[in-house]
């Protein structure tokens, strides 16, 4: 199977550039301290993004269908903690 490695940010609406990099900051440690799904941190093109490698052949559409009801769990409670600047 081929490596499958895809830079996304969390993106709430309403946010400045700086806010959403705290927002994908918060967000890469909630995944990392929750434990269901796995996705690393990185900083492309100078913004804090997450970096999800889906690799192992078994993943299905409802693993990946985890992770995204997951990062948006997750990303809510992290944007809540961001206050607009």
């Amino acid at each position: 199977m081929p490596l499958n490695v895809v830079c996304f940010r969390y993106r709430p609406d309403g946010r400045s550039e700086p806010e959403l990099d705290d927002v994908n900051r918060r967000l890469g440690e909630a995944l990392l301290d929750d434990g269901r799904v796995f996705a690393g941190a990185t900083v492309y093109g100078g913004r804090a993004a997450l970096r999800p490698a889906i690799s192992n052949w078994r993943t299905t559409a409802a693993d990946l269908d985890l992770f995204v009801e997951v990062v948006r769990e997750l990303g809510a409670a992290a944007a809540a903690q961001v206050v607009a600047r």
